[in-house]
C-alpha cells in the first residue's frame, strides 16, 4: 500500500513538471486611430520655361557627316602627299509637327588655295503634302536651298561619296543643291519593312519614285549670274514592282542655261540602271547633252560643248567581316576635239564598316586624262567617313 502511494505521487509530480503547450495569444484589436506615417514626397512641378524647353528639344535633331582622308602619289604631274578634309557637314532639323520640318546644314570646306570656308549646303522648309492616291504616296515640297532631284537619290545607292564626287558632279556638270524648290514623292505604296531593313529604305515606293524642281542654276556655292532658271527632274521606276524591287531604271533630265552672264545652253539627259541586294550593288549610267552648270565648257565660237560619258559601279558586301569591296569605272568626253581621247577613271577599294554609316576606306584612284600633254594621276587614299545618326 505504501508503494502504491509513492508511485501515485511520482506520477502526479511528473505531470506537473511536463511543459504545457503554448496557447495562441488573442489577436490585438485594430487601432481605431492608426498612425498614417510620413506623407509621400511630392515632385515639385517643373517651371513653364523648363516645360517649353523640353518640348522644343524633343522636336530638334542633330547630325554630322565628315570625310577625312589622306592621299599620296602623283596628281597633275607632281608628287602629292596630303591630309584633307573633304567635307564637314553639321545638320540641325526642327520638326514641330508631322507635316512640316526645317533643316539647315553647314559645310566646312577647304578650297584649292588651302583657305577654309563655311558655307550653307541646305537651308529649307519641307512640307509633307497630306494628299495621297493609289499612284502617288508621301508627296513633299522643299523650299529654299534644297536637294536637287538626282544626287540625293544616287548617293543612297552608291554609298561612297566620301571617296570622291559622283560621276556627273566629278565631271563638273552640276552639283547636289541649289536655291529653288523641289517636289517629290513615291510611286505606289511603300515596300515592306524587311526589304527596307535588309536592302535600302531610301525612296521605297513599290513602283519607284520621282522628283523635279526649278532652281536659280548656280548651285549652292555660286552666286547667280543671270536671270535664267533651270529645270531638273528625275523619274525612277521598278519594272517588276514589289515582285522584284531590287532593280530600278532612272531617267534624269536637265534644261536651262549655264551660270554666266552670257547664259550658254545647258541640257542633260541621263539614264541609270541599278540593282540593289542585301549583299551587292551594281549600277550603270549614261550621260549626254551640252553645256554645264558653271557655263564654262564652250567651243571656240562660244557655243556649249557637247558631252558624253558613262560610268559603272559595283559593291560586294561582306557583313560577316564588316567589310565591302567596291570598284568604279568612269569614261567622259567634252567637245568635238578629235585629237583628245575621253578621260578615264578607275577606282578600287576596301571598306571596313565599324558602325552603321561609319567606315574606313582604303582605295586606289587612277585617272587618264586622254590628253597626251596631261600626265596620269595615281593616288592611294585612306578615307574615314564619320556620320551620325
Amino acid at each position: 500500500m505504501k508503494t502504491y502511494r509513492i508511485v501515485t505521487l511520482a506520477c502526479v509530480w511528473s505531470a506537473l513538471l511536463l511543459p504545457r503547450p503554448a496557447q495562441a495569444s488573442p489577436a490585438p484589436s485594430p487601432d481605431p486611430y492608426p498612425d498614417p506615417g510620413p506623407e509621400p514626397a511630392t515632385k515639385a512641378p517643373e517651371s513653364p520655361v523648363v516645360q517649353v524647353l523640353d518640348e522644343v528639344w524633343s522636336k530638334v535633331s542633330f547630325g554630322t557627316q565628315w570625310y577625312l582622308s589622306y592621299a599620296g602619289g602623283q596628281k597633275d604631274g607632281e608628287a602629292f602627299n596630303r591630309t584633307h578634309i573633304g567635307r564637314g557637314y553639321v545638320t540641325f532639323k526642327l520638326k514641330p509637327v508631322k507635316w512640316f520640318e526645317s533643316r539647315v546644314t553647314t559645310d566646312t570646306h577647304q578650297d584649292d588655295t588651302g583657305d577654309w570656308t563655311l558655307r550653307l549646303k541646305y537651308l529649307y522648309g519641307k512640307f509633307k503634302v497630306p494628299i495621297e492616291t493609289s499612284v502617288v504616296t508621301e508627296p513633299y515640297i522643299e523650299l529654299g536651298m534644297v536637294h536637287g532631284p538626282w544626287f540625293d537619290y544616287e548617293e543612297h545607292i552608291n554609298g561612297y561619296r566620301a571617296e570622291g564626287k559622283m560621276f556627273l558632279e566629278r565631271n563638273k556638270i552640276f552639283n547636289s543643291a541649289d536655291l529653288g524648290f523641289t517636289v517629290g514623292g513615291l510611286l505606289g505604296e511603300t515596300l515592306d519593312e524587311d526589304y527596307q531593313k535588309k536592302v535600302s529604305s531610301k525612296s521605297p515606293g513599290k513602283n519607284g519614285s520621282f522628283a523635279f524642281g526649278v532652281y536659280n542654276g548656280g548651285g549652292y556655292h555660286a552666286a547667280e549670274q543671270n536671270e535664267d532658271k533651270v529645270f531638273e527632274s528625275r523619274l525612277s521606276l521598278r519594272p517588276f514592282g514589289a515582285l522584284w524591287p531590287n532593280w530600278q531604271v532612272s531617267y534624269l533630265f536637265v534644261h536651262g542655261k549655264g551660270n554666266t552672264p552670257e547664259a550658254p545652253d545647258w541640257d542633260l539627259h541621263g539614264l541609270m540602271s541599278s540593282l540593289e541586294h542585301e549583299y551587292f550593288v551594281l549600277t550603270g549610267q549614261l550621260g549626254t547633252g551640252e553645256g554645264n552648270q558653271p557655263g564654262d565648257k564652250l567651243e571656240a565660237d562660244g557655243s556649249a560643248m557637247d558631252l558624253m560619258g558613262y560610268s559603272f559601279f559595283g559593291e560586294l558586301k561582306l557583313p560577316w567581316i564588316h567589310s565591302s569591296l567596291m570598284a568604279r569605272y568612269d569614261n567622259f568626253d567634252w567637245g568635238t576635239d578629235g585629237g583628245k581621247s575621253p578621260t578615264e577613271r578607275v577606282i578600287v577599294g576596301h571598306a571596313f564598316h565599324f558602325l552603321p554609316h561609319n567606315f574606313v576606306l582604303a582605295s586606289l584612284d587612277y585617272v587618264s586624262h586622254g590628253d597626251p600633254g596631261i600626265p596620269e594621276d595615281q593616288l592611294a587614299k585612306i578615307t574615314l567617313q564619320v556620320q551620325y545618326p
